[in-house]
């Protein structure tokens, strides 16, 4: 047992290592990066129990506040360095959610393979960067990560526990949250349709479409199975249904899913999006874009016509629906606002650009997710599409941290691309140059805006 897991001991020690070397340099490089102006500030009010006081310019809820004062609170250790410390220890704890939720499904323990894999999903570039800072984006891929851990392993208790959490650290992991009981619910379904006795409600089932079709016919031919289906997941997930119920009750209360400063987050249907988490996903994936290049390529040109009729509804999408956020235009300390003042926003044709790219890869995540190899979970599969969308296309603002999470969940998810080992460890590589790249630019690169002191620095 204890051979099958020193790869990722190996591994966990190494990037412990590397990652509080760096953490250090950042430390001495700056103490204070855009928005931890307002999380430092917030976080040591709560940290030395200061409960009372609230920024209004925060948008989330205070799950890393009150985190924060749980853990450094009783020691005084409130220091910016202290509260950093958050997001690294948060960080190692993804690294073994990645490595336990990936060998569930796969059902692999020991192969080269998911090691490689789960090495480069852990130094995902714009994730890695912010475990050097005091922002709730690691701690909320932790919650996340754990909800789902939870669940694959059947402890809904703790699940529903950690989806609590999640919401705190960030409202839209509501999403998550109904990735989780959604795909819960259909499995439960499916199982009970199917009459699988042998199903114990602790592994990550591998129904597919066949299933779920299979199911809907006895559904329709039984109806009365409705009922045995609800009373069995009404007694396995409540503790989810509960989570959706308060949220339900607190949009209401607030009136918004933002808190604080609501005007500059005003949800919006922005179909683009998905547009660039596919550029996202061919960056950080080189090891699935290239398995699936030849067989892409071949449906391209034999349905030719499939590819006109989308690549051509896209151009309409894209002409009509893009939205350029004030921030984008403004703030040039993200690389974002790089990418579009130098590239989509520099010629009216640039934007138009991409589409090819865009069609592609969505041809090729659709292979991922509805593949009739019959070892995706189609559950998994058809909320995770929910979820994807709901979190990314109704995001005005273009925000690479908006794609961590739907991301991670798919690379982790999906089994029915194989990939090559040769492939993996290039995209190992690509994220160790990317991550090098990041670091240099944030440590070299300052300029100076006039309502700050300090140099400002490109981040993510």
């Amino acid at each position: 047992m204890l051979r099958s897991y020193y790869g990722q001991f190996l591994f966990l020690g190494i990037y412990t290592g590397i990652t509080l070397w760096i953490f250090h340099q950042v430390y001495h490089t700056s103490q204070q990066v855009i928005d931890e102006e307002f999380h430092l500030k917030q976080g040591k009010y709560y940290c030395h129990g200061q409960f009372d006081i609230w920024d209004g310019k925060i948008t989330t809820l205070p799950g890393l506040y009150l985190i924060s004062a749980f853990i450094l609170g009783p020691f005084g250790a409130c220091s910016t360095y202290a509260l950093r410390l958050i997001s690294l220890v948060a960080s190692i704890a993804n690294v073994c959610f990645i490595f336990s939720i990936r060998r569930m499904v796969t059902g692999i323990r020991s192969e080269r393979k998911v090691h490689l894999e789960c090495m480069s999903l852990s130094i995902l570039p714009p994730l890695y960067f912010f475990s050097h800072l005091y922002y709730t984006d690691v701690l909320s891929v932790t919650t996340v990560l754990m909800m789902i851990f939870a669940s694959f392993k059947g402890m809904h208790n703790i699940g529903a526990l950690a989806a609590f959490v999640a919401i705190l650290m960030r409202q839209t992991n509501i999403v998550w949250v109904v990735f989780v009981l959604g795909s819960n619910i259909l499995n439960c379904a499916m199982t009970i349709c199917l009459a699988n006795k042998k199903s114990s409600g602790k592994e990550v089932q591998r129904y597919g479409m066949k299933s779920l079709i299979t199911s809907v016919e006895t559904i329709i031919r039984s109806p009365s199975i409705v009922i045995t289906i609800l009373r069995r997941c009404c007694s396995l997930y409540l503790g989810y249904i509960l989570n959706m119920i308060g949220f339900v009750i607190f949009l209401l209360y607030n009136g918004s899913i933002v808190v604080g400063d609501k005007t500059a987050h005003v949800a919006a249907i922005h179909v683009p999006q998905i547009f660039y988490f596919t550029i996202f996903f061919a960056i950080f994936s080189g090891s699935h874009i290239f398995s699936c290049l030849r067989r892409m390529l071949r449906f391209v040109r034999k349905k030719w016509y499939i590819t006109v009729l989308c690549c051509a509804l896209f151009v309409v999408i894209v002409s009509k629906n893009t939205i350029v956020h004030p921030y984008l235009l403004a703030d040039n300390r993200h690389y974002t606002f790089y990418i579009w003042n130098r590239f989509y926003g520099k010629w009216w044709f640039a934007r138009y650009l991409p589409i090819p790219i865009y069609f592609g890869v969505i041809v090729i995540l659709g292979w991922m997710l509805l593949g009739n190899s019959g070892q995706q979970n189609i559950a998994l599969s058809l909320f995770w599409i929910a979820a994807t969308f709901v979190s990314v296309a109704l995001q005005q603002l273009v925000e690479v941290r908006y794609f961590i999470l739907p991301f991670l969940v798919l690379r982790l998810i999906q089994t029915s691309v194989r990939v090559s080992t040769k492939l993996l460890v290039l995209e190992f590589i690509i994220n160790v140059i990317i991550n090098v790249a990041t670091f240099f630019i944030f440590a070299t690169k300052t300029f100076h805006w006039a309502n700050y002191a300090e140099p400002q620095r490109i981040i993510w």
